[in-house]
This record gives structure tokens, C-alpha cells and sequence, in this order.
């Protein structure tokens, strides 16, 4: 699945349920991993199969992480000022066995989602 569709499947199943998933290491910080020009990003997924399917296919990377649920509203309440507090970037629905997504501003993701949400 190309990227742009990874994007498209995340907004459609994440707005439909309100509820964001994330990958959380053994020692209860979110999984999360460099990327260009120094920046950091959090990937989110919107569904908990995504992530276990991931871990299947990464196991030398992602054994020890655990998928997490979070809603919508209080993934805006409690994470979103911890990530803007970091800088941090999120990637939606990261796949594959090369790990595939596209980061993005979390302004970005707050926007989109929050449209598509009042259409829907």
C-alpha cells in the first residue's frame, strides 16, 4: 500500500472511531524514531491491528513494544502538549518491513483530522 493511501486509511479509521493507537517500549515511553534534520517522530496508528501486524513483520525492532489506545480527545488533553512541548513530528500508520510512512507536523494532523471529523 503506497503511502498516500497508509494516510488516507488512517484518517478514515481513525475518525470513524475517535481513538489513536501508539506503540509504547518496556519501560513506558512512546516508540519513537529519528528522522531527517534532527527531528524526532511519534507514530500513531489508527487501528491496534496495525501495530501488531508490524511487530510481526519487525520482531528484531519491535518485540518489546506494546500497542496503546488512546482517544482522540484525550490524546489532544494529555499528549498533544507533550509533543509540541518536544518539537516531535508524527507518521501515520507506519508499515511494512522497511518501516514506511510520512512524517507530518502535529499542527497538520490536528487540522486534518478535525476536518474530516466535522464532515463525517
Amino acid at each position: 500500500m503506497s503511502v498516500g493511501a497508509q494516510i488516507e486509511k488512517f484518517y478514515q479509521e481513525a475518525t470513524a472511531n475517535q481513538y489513536l493507537w501508539f506503540a509504547e517500549n518496556p519501560d513506558g515511553t512512546f516508540l519513537e524514531f529519528d528522522v531527517k534534520d534532527n527531528r524526532v517522530s511519534l507514530p500513531v496508528w489508527s487501528s491496534k491491528s496495525r501495530i501488531q501486524r508490524l511487530k510481526k513483520l519487525n520482531p528484531e525492532l519491535l518485540a518489546g513494544v506494546e500497542p496503546r489506545g488512546i482517544s482522540w480527545e484525550k490524546f489532544k488533553e494529555v499528549v498533544v502538549p507533550i509533543l509540541i512541548q518536544k518539537n516531535r513530528l508524527v507518521n501515520l500508520n507506519l508499515s511494512g518491513k522497511n518501516l514506511t510512512g510520512f512524517d507530518l507536523p502535529l499542527e497538520q494532523l490536528i487540522r486534518n483530522f478535525e476536518a474530516i471529523s466535522s464532515v463525517s
